[in-house]
């Protein structure tokens, strides 16, 4: 199958690797055609800036032609109104140039000001701009084509140390959930999407078995030999939040390499 990564960023090289290895065409974009040898070196690279004006063009609609479309764009913090414009240029190209289907990589951050238990049906608190905004995101891409919208929780793996985030800052209160994925896992389970074409579909993507903010940070520093951050003593239990993964267990041939965010802090870096 045609695919093409929007964004060859730290984890869309790590998604074209594995979809490559499993015997896809596999294209990357980047905004400017001065992108590292390692990308033009091993896939097909095109540039394509969504911050700018996109028009049709005949080379573009070649390439998205019948093509599925892995989106790794972020949603910026500090630019909202970008986040929307890079994706309704996106979801306007796929609809317009003949895409066949998308995988868009979203976030369990969508789950924000919810407490306990969440998952893919849990009701959003739209009130929220942050939240607002992932989901306008979501939404943009699936009226498109068809679309298998993945909720990823905090991304660890390879270039990606948890202990750096934290390390000798205040961290908080110490024994809400903390809710992680490692890189492996996120390429295990487009890797299974990808061959049964599983979309339209929603998942989360979150280590399955849970720890403590504490428990985790901790031993990452330790792991990392950095200085542990510093916790609050009071017990804030009641507002934790932990997203459930069971629907994406489900997918055949995927299970997680990584059933707890401990399991998976030897093999980050």
């Amino acid at each position: 199958m045609k695919i093409l990564v929007i964004g060859a960023g730290w984890l869309g090289t790590q998604l074209a690797t594995q979809l490559k290895t499993d015997g896809h065409e596999l294209w990357l974009s980047s905004r400017s055609a001065s992108k590292s040898s390692v990308v033009t070196e091993q896939f097909g690279h095109f540039v394509l800036d969504l911050a700018q004006s996109v028009r049709p063009t005949a080379e573009l609609g070649s390439l998205f032609k019948d093509a599925l479309i892995l989106c790794t764009v972020p949603a910026s913090r500090s630019d909202g109104e970008g986040y929307i414009r890079a994706l309704t240029q996106l979801a306007t190209l796929m609809k317009q140039l003949g895409a066949a289907a998308c995988i868009h990589l979203s976030s369990t951050g969508i789950y924000e000001g919810l407490t306990g238990n969440v998952d893919e049906k849990s009701q959003l608190q739209l009130a929220d701009p942050r939240i607002a905004l992932l989901d306008a995101g979501e939404k943009l891409l699936a009226a498109a084509v068809p679309c298998c919208t993945l909720r990823l929780a905090g991304l660890i793996g390879p270039g990606r140390h948890p202990a750096r985030f934290l390390s000798g800052k205040q961290a908080g209160a110490a024994d809400v959930a903390v809710n992680m994925v490692h890189s492996s896992d996120i390429c295990s389970a487009v890797s299974a999407i990808v061959q049964q074409q599983l979309w339209p579909e929603l998942f989360n993507l979150s280590c399955p078995e849970f720890c403590s903010k504490a428990e985790f940070y901790l031993t990452a520093c330790e792991l990392a030999s950095l200085p542990a951050p510093q916790f609050e003593s009071s017990s804030t239990a009641t507002s934790s939040r932990r997203v459930l993964s069971t629907k994406s267990q489900t997918i055949t041939g995927f299970h997680y390499q990584f059933e707890s965010a401990l399991a998976a802090l030897p093999f980050c870096s």
